[in-house]
């Protein structure tokens, strides 16, 4: 699922350095905001532009944003929502780059299907990579998070925040969140 997000990203960075790459609708703008929704609060999806990819590695701005933040989905079920900074961060993890010297922040509030917690382009769980599935968290991604105090461990408990991926340079925090009734 992580290489989905990831390629998710890159074509959301090439998007907004070349908005040009579009084609023909999949779903409606409607359905597919929908989708985008559990992302993020609802404020943040309703300001943000949303991109949606196409057949072909393309992407479609579905809809303009003013905040700052890009938000898709980035398998059929897992829609997030990242600023600026995130997506730099992002472009350098795909392009084996060093990560910017910047803060960046990410919604995943509907979840996800889970990633290795100690190397970044693992796409499967094998017995040694320590796989973690963590559900709706938000993400803090830069250097700085190597300095927080969080765990590092390889062998993470998903409930409470914890540093993923903590010996490479894309460390980054992972904050479990749940929505209280």
């Amino acid at each position: 699922m992580f290489r989905y997000i990831l390629a998710g990203w890159l074509v959301a960075i090439a998007l907004i350095a070349n908005p040009g790459s579009v084609q023909a609708q999949q779903t409606s703008d409607s359905d597919y905001i929908g989708k985008v929704m559990p992302a993020a609060p609802a404020g943040v999806v309703q300001g943000a532009t949303i991109v949606q990819m196409q057949k072909g590695g393309g992407m479609r701005t579905v809809q303009a944003g003013t905040n700052g933040f890009t938000c898709m989905l980035v398998d059929p079920k897992t829609p997030m929502c990242a600023d600026k900074n995130a997506m730099a961060w992002a472009q350098a993890l795909m392009t084996h780059a060093a990560p910017p010297d910047s803060v960046g922040f990410v919604y995943m509030l509907g979840g996800d299907d889970g990633a290795s917690n100690t190397n970044p382009y693992d796409t499967a769980p094998t017995a040694t990579n320590h796989w973690v599935t963590t559900g709706p968290h938000v993400m803090v991604v830069g250097p700085a998070v190597k300095t927080m105090g969080y765990p590092t461990t390889a062998d993470a408990e998903v409930t409470k925040p914890y540093v993923m991926w903590a010996d490479t340079p894309y460390a980054h925090l992972m904050i479990p969140v749940t929505t209280q009734p």
